[in-house]
């Protein structure tokens, strides 16, 4: 229950500063203690549990880098992708993009965005981040370079590139000016039926 969970975190934040005054703990250690539970609190309920799980772990790295996390997510219906395969999909697209803005000097451009959604008998996936530099493209429409970074997202795209594949996703990826855009289109209707199979 989502009511119950939210006045436990408000319970949980009440008794940690109740100890924390009662004991002098560093009021900034304790503020860190208050903004993960806030964190936790708030996190995006998408559908799916292992990837609300990831989000949340993101959602906390942002937080401590300064990087606001957008997450608009409708994924009840990525249950035909296996937990590993959603915590590596997700993860490498969220890292990649974190690491991406991480390297962005402006402040209003530490921004991540991440929507999945449902059209018809497939699900979408789009995450959009700012970037600084280049981005150099390979043969195979995958990122190569960045800034003269050989590698560029590396590993990461390639695992990325192979789950998409393997649930015959369809992978895109552009640039626009600053703005990095990666995108995956699922056959639902067409997993549904190999899972069923």
């Amino acid at each position: 229950n989502v009511n119950l969970l939210n006045l436990k975190c408000h319970d949980l934040k009440h008794q940690v500063r109740e100890f924390a005054d009662k004991i002098a703990i560093d009021k900034a250690y304790v503020n860190d203690l208050v903004d993960i539970i806030d964190i936790y609190d708030s996190s995006v309920k998408t559908g799916n549990a292992a990837l609300d799980l990831i989000l949340a772990e993101k959602s906390l790295f942002c937080h401590r880098n300064h990087i606001v996390l957008t997450c608009l997510a409708d994924c009840s219906r990525l249950g035909f992708i296996s937990d590993a395969d959603l915590y590596s999909l997700f993860g490498n697209i969220v890292d990649n993009a974190t690491e991406a803005v991480m390297k962005v000097t402006d402040e209003h451009k530490k921004n991540i965005n991440v929507i999945v959604r449902n059209v018809d008998e497939f699900v979408s996936i789009q995450v959009d981040n700012y970037f600084a530099g280049t981005v150099v493209f390979g043969e195979d429409g995958l990122p190569r370079t960045c800034k003269g970074d050989d590698g560029y997202h590396g590993f990461g795209i390639k695992s990325v590139e192979a789950i998409t594949d393997k649930y015959g996703g369809d992978l895109t990826i552009s640039v626009n000016d600053d703005i990095f855009s990666l995108s995956i289109l699922f056959p639902v209707a067409k997993c549904d039926s190999a899972a069923a199979g």
